[in-house]
């Protein structure tokens, strides 16, 4: 019985390295299993805003051969800052290319339902894509979208979007080479408008390294940074 089992498991290990050779890489975890923790703080480093930590729950691949991933994400506030607390389940598409497909307005719903759980919302648009052979100069498409609850609009638009250069920076969470993406990000619901220049670090294999937001006037607001990687 224990020569069964070892030989189980031997094969369900062989398997999942099989499967995991076989994937492309792309700037975003596809590792099953894997979480990865995050620590935000305001411009000044020394006040901390929140701990968010990204699990990958399971992995399905589909007809296409595209594999979606389902991300479970929770925030842990010190601050009013923090958006949610979670866990909020979204899904991140890997296609067979090696482009990363993240629908923000969905994630941006499911963030909403999390804190108005009894408001029925609807996500449009919003898809954001990266290939994984993204390279300085780049230009990336624009990334518009709406999520909308009983005629309430929010709208997520995301413009100027450039892969800045690569850079190899170290965090926390360890040393990574990355590209940065420069990003102009707006979004705007009835009594609310927020404006920001964003600058964000991303590695093959994990994704997100580090993020920085700005203002308009340059001003730095926060940066949020990948403190720790658990298999």
């Amino acid at each position: 019985m224990k020569r069964f089992l070892a030989i189980l498991l031997l094969n369900t290990l062989i398997i999942q390295v099989l499967s995991a050779q076989s994937r492309p890489r792309a700037y975003f975890c596809t590792t099953q299993g894997m979480t990865l923790r995050y620590e935000r703080y305001d411009s000044s480093g020394k006040h901390h805003w929140w701990t968010q930590t990204t699990r990958i729950n399971r992995m399905r691949t589909r007809d296409d051969g595209a594999i979606e991933l389902d991300v479970s994400t929770t925030v842990d506030p010190d601050k009013e800052h923090a958006p949610f607390k979670g866990p909020v389940s979204s899904m991140t598409v890997l296609h067979p290319d090696g482009t990363i497909e993240v629908n923000m307005t969905e994630v941006a719903a499911a963030v909403a339902h999390k804190m108005f759980s009894a408001l029925d919302f609807k996500a449009s648009g919003g898809s954001s894509f990266l290939k994984n052979t993204a390279r300085p100069g780049d230009v990336l498409d624009e990334i518009h979208g709406t999520v909308d609850w009983n005629g309430i609009k929010m709208s997520l638009d995301f413009t100027e979007r450039i892969v800045l250069r690569r850079e190899t920076i170290t965090v926390p969470g360890g040393t990574f080479d990355c590209i940065v993406v420069k990003e102009h990000k707006l979004e705007k619901y009835p009594l609310h408008k927020r404006d920001r220049i964003t600058y964000t670090w991303y590695t093959l294999d994990y994704g997100l390294v580090r993020h920085d937001t700005y203002f308009l006037d340059g001003k730095k607001e926060c940066s949020e940074c990948l403190y720790e990687i658990r298999r």
